[in-house]
């Protein structure tokens, strides 16, 4: 705790790292100037390691209150090399594969409850009764397990083949295609490869079967739909994280990471125009977004 005062006597404007220059980081990262009660410095990583290095530099020489990183390579650099401050994270999908933890640490998680991204799918793809699910045979994580129960408590039954490497994909998917109604994208390092994907959308294309997936990038790449956190709300709810942190005199490792509390849909019209569902013009008014293929990247 002595630490963490130490570096609150430094300077007053709290840090926002930010991985790169991307329109996803934009809505959080303005959220969370608007709703802190503080002065805030930005500092864009802009993807270069060298930069990193150099800001985290200036950034050890005068530290500030506290960090807000957002993406997972401004969380590494905050949790590598600003070793005596205060960490808020956001928009990092799963923050224990880069090693983003620890007693200075804490966030908003990126994780949509499965239920809620099933019930939405079901709402444009009623017929759905059988999903395609593509994992690692190293992939036994917990939220892989409860999407699986979140499904069998919804009545869908999943077809899980298990690869133990890219190579493997294909047969996997000959193996499932023509069993199921569609195909749901969880997590998976090996088999969610942007190679692994493209062919993917391209054989569920072929066979007009739907693809729910777990982010809006994937939509716009020619995934049907998505639930992802509001990026707004993530950014509200990082600023409350770290007023706590900067007024109640709470450490990141009393606090526990949050969940998103506000969702959106975002469904994609090309593919649906592609894969012929039919679905009626004002079903479109439950998505909070509908995208073209390719726009906005």
């Amino acid at each position: 705790m002595l630490l963490f005062v130490a570096a609150a006597l430094a300077r007053s404007d709290v840090a926002v790292l930010v991985s790169d220059t991307l329109d996803a980081y934009t809505a959080p990262v303005e959220a969370f100037r608007r709703s802190i009660d503080r002065p805030v410095t930005v500092y864009d990583l802009e993807g270069d390691r060298d930069r990193a290095t150099a800001i985290a530099k200036q950034l050890a020489a005068d530290p500030p209150p506290l960090v807000f990183a957002v993406g997972a390579k401004a969380a590494w650099v905050a949790q590598n090399d600003l070793e005596r401050i205060p960490v808020v994270y956001a928009m990092i999908l799963d923050p224990g594969r880069y090693g983003i933890a620890g007693t200075r640490v804490t966030g908003v998680s990126m994780e949509v409850p499965p239920e809620a991204a099933l019930s939405q799918f079901q709402l444009f793809v009623p017929e759905v009764k059988t999903i395609g699910v593509l994992l690692s045979v190293d992939n036994q994580s917990q939220a892989t397990k409860d999407a699986l129960a979140a499904a069998h408590k919804l009545g869908i039954t999943t077809n899980v083949q298990r690869v133990t490497s890219r190579r493997d994909l294909r047969a996997a998917w000959q193996r499932m295609a023509g069993e199921v109604d569609a195909l749901w994208l969880l997590p998976d390092s090996l088999t969610m490869s942007p190679d692994s994907f493209r062919w993917l959308r391209t054989e569920a294309l072929r066979r007009k079967l739907p693809i729910l997936a777990g982010t809006e990038n994937l939509v716009r790449a020619g995934a049907l739909l998505c639930v992802a956190p509001d990026r707004e709300a993530v950014g509200r709810q990082a600023a409350e994280l770290a007023m706590r942190v900067l007024d109640a005199g709470e450490t990141p490792g009393m606090i526990d990471p949050v969940p998103p509390d506000a969702l959106r849909v975002v469904l994609n019209r090309d593919t649906l125009d592609q894969i012929g569902l039919p679905v009626e013009e004002i079903m479109l008014d439950f998505a909070d977004e509908v995208v073209r293929e390719g726009a906005g990247r």
